[in-house]
């Protein structure tokens, strides 16, 4: 039999439970990375969007479950990937809901600013900005054109021009015409159009930049075919370093995923990298 001065003390530690339990559920462990069909947190009505932080626990229910819907989440606390695509066979994962883990130990202190960047990186993706439209547009024509998606950081320097960062190896050496927009989460200007070389030891020569910012970059060949798309920060050079080393830290854990994607899920992670670091 409970005694009457237990009550006050049974009632607390009830209390601290069921708010241990309620902190649990609300712990944000991971993000979405990237969305297509319509994808629901169980029990809520809102469709899941690129960008948005998920709990610990939480079901997501595949709502369209038509072939070709994927959803991508990705872990704050290991930066792993985690990809749900939908089928027409009979081991279908869409008849399941994808339930978000919570974290199986704590990370060490080193992977505390990687995760912080990884959530300002996706974070950015909330707000749709413009010019992630062209990842997703050179997603959808992959297999039809060999544009190359490239990402990278550069310093400013408008006396002796911005070096962008080296193409992979097999782009060959010679004259390119390169059409620059400044861009960000804002609608892009017109692009300016540019000559450029790229050496034979695999270096850009340096070309005419004013202003730090995030720049896209479409480099065509003499033929004028596409063949690179690139993302660039130009930053100050004071801030070249470091802003090098968190793209570079960063690049490196989205090299080791693998499976249906990851290509393409690094490059959407890796610009909304640098559009975040473009934010003031």
């Amino acid at each position: 039999m409970i005694s009457k001065k237990s009550i006050p003390q049974a009632v607390f530690l009830s209390l601290m439970v069921c708010w241990a339990t309620l902190h649990a559920q609300q712990q944000v462990v991971a993000h979405v990375l990237d969305v297509s069909g319509e994808w629901r947190l169980h029990g809520a009505a809102g469709k899941l969007a690129a960008g948005q932080a998920l709990a610990a626990g939480a079901a997501i229910d595949a709502v369209s479950n038509h072939p070709g819907d994927v959803l991508t989440i990705l872990r704050d606390d290991d930066m792993s990937r985690q990809r749900m695509a939908c089928d027409t066979s009979a081991a279908n994962p869409c008849r399941n809901p994808m339930v978000v883990q919570a974290p199986a130990s704590e990370r060490s202190s080193g992977f505390v600013q990687l995760k912080g960047m990884l959530q300002a990186a996706v974070g950015v993706l909330l707000s749709k900005p413009p010019a992630i439209g062209s990842h997703y547009a050179m997603t959808l024509s992959r297999g039809t054109e060999s544009v190359l998606e490239l990402e990278g950081v550069a310093a400013l320097d408008p006396a002796q021009g911005v070096v962008l960062p080296a193409p992979p190896a097999d782009v060959a050496a010679g004259p390119y015409t390169l059409s620059i927009v400044r861009t960000g989460e804002e609608q892009p200007a017109q692009p300016v159009k540019q000559t450029a070389r790229l050496t034979s030891e695999g270096d850009w020569r340096p070309i005419a930049l004013d202003a730090a910012g995030v720049y896209e970059i479409t480099i065509r060949n003499a033929q004028e075919e596409s063949v690179a798309n690139l993302m660039v920060l130009v930053t100050a050079p004071g801030e070249f370093q470091d802003k090098q080393e968190r793209f570079e830290a960063l690049k490196a854990h989205a090299d080791t995923w693998t499976g249906a994607g990851a290509r393409d899920d690094e490059h959407l992670l890796l610009r909304a990298f640098l559009l975040s670091e473009s934010r003031p």
